[in-house]
This record gives structure tokens, C-alpha cells and sequence, in this order.
């Protein structure tokens, strides 16, 4: 499974990239929303992780532009420490598979990337 991950935070995305490829997923990384779009664009991602509030471009304006300009269903989880519930609701709204607080445990996501993957394989 091929993941790409984006959070405006190096300290978010080492443990987390080590973490994943550990567990056998092939994982690609930006601290870029911009340059996420490339490397999905690039990578045909099996799952996006994505953070809402980065600079530039926020996770919510990366999330439609998949959703809407790719009319890409892919599915997404989101990292956040953003526990706006309008933030939150919008990022449902736009079709994200999941939502996770910062900070993250990192045995946590695993899990629910394997859940998610044996969903998506279901259909």
C-alpha cells in the first residue's frame, strides 16, 4: 500500500513515515500541501494523511482539490489539533475516511490504516 503523508511538521512526519514503513507500507512525505498535490499526482496513492492546518495551503483546500478537481475517492485521514467540530464536519463533508487528534499514537494509526485497507477491499 502506498501512502502519502503531509504535515507542515518534521516531527510528526519522521516517527510517522519510520512507523509505517516498519509495518510494510511504502511511504512518501511532504511538509508541503502544494507539493503533496505533485506527489499525489506522481504516486497514485493508496491513502493520503494530511494535516488541516498548514501554511500556503490549508489540508481542507488539499482535500477538495482532490475530491473535487481529481474527482478522486482516495481515501484520506486526517491529523489534527484542530478540534473545531466545523473544521472537522467540512473535512466529512469533502469524504475523509478518518480523523485522528495530535498527537497521534503511532500503533493507533496503524490500525486504522489496516481497517481502512480491509474496507476498501471489501468493494
Amino acid at each position: 500500500m502506498k501512502i502519502l503523508a503531509i504535515d507542515d511538521q518534521q516531527l510528526v512526519l519522521l516517527p510517522l513515515q519510520k512507523k509505517l514503513e516498519e509495518s510494510g507500507f511504502i511511504v512518501n512525505t511532504s511538509t508541503d500541501a502544494r507539493e503533496g498535490i505533485d506527489i499525489y499526482d506522481s504516486l497514485k496513492p493508496d491513502l493520503v494523511i494530511v494535516d488541516i492546518n498548514m501554511p500556503d495551503m490549508t489540508g481542507i483546500e488539499f482535500i477538495k482539490h482532490i475530491r473535487i478537481n481529481k474527482k478522486s475517492s482516495t481515501p484520506i485521514i486526517v491529523l489534527s489539533n484542530n478540534n473545531s467540530s466545523d473544521i472537522i464536519a467540512e473535512a466529512f463533508e469533502f469524504g475523509i475516511s478518518d480523523y485522528i487528534k495530535k498527537p497521534i499514537c503511532l500503533d493507533n494509526i496503524c490500525k486504522r490504516i489496516k481497517r481502512l485497507n480491509i474496507f476498501f477491499q471489501t468493494f
